[in-house]
């Protein structure tokens, strides 16, 4: 059995590398999450896309303490100026094992959100993982 879910996990990282690789999709977006969700620390990362959103990049924007990391909105956003992405996906990882956002995270996805749409970049959606489940904004109607 063991065998068998690295050997799954081993494919979901193969098709992340792929080059051709669209987020088009939550399912999509948690493969590209994947190498996060057991890390003792947050880590929240920036998934830029292009217009059919195909991945152009992935950034981790901020490594922080086992319940926070501190994310400047203003980096994100240069970010995907300068990489010249037409949309972004956000996403983070709960060390605690809970993926349900918390306040915070519903402000920041909805200050980035706000700032984005001004800029024409479009936010897709914003996953939070764990080793036991993700949970995605899109997904639940929260963007």
């Amino acid at each position: 059995m063991q065998d068998k879910i690295k050997s799954l996990l081993n494919e979901l990282y193969a098709m992340e590398a792929k080059p051709d690789y669209y987020l088009s999709n939550p399912e999509a977006s948690v493969v590209a999450l994947l190498p996060y969700r057991k890390k003792k620390t947050e880590h929240f990362v920036a998934l830029y896309v292009d217009n059919k959103n195909r991945l152009i990049c992935k950034k981790v924007m901020s490594k922080g303490t086992v319940d926070q990391a501190p994310v400047f909105p203003r980096e994100i956003v240069r970010h995907a100026l300068l990489k010249q992405a037409s949309g972004l996906i956000l996403g983070h990882n709960h060390p605690g094992g809970d993926p349900e956002p918390s306040l915070q995270d519903r402000e920041l996805t909805s200050k980035i959100k706000r700032i984005c749409q001004e800029l024409g970049i479009r936010v897709l959606d914003h996953v939070i993982v764990t080793d036991t489940g993700h949970f995605s904004f899109q997904e639940h109607g929260y963007l």
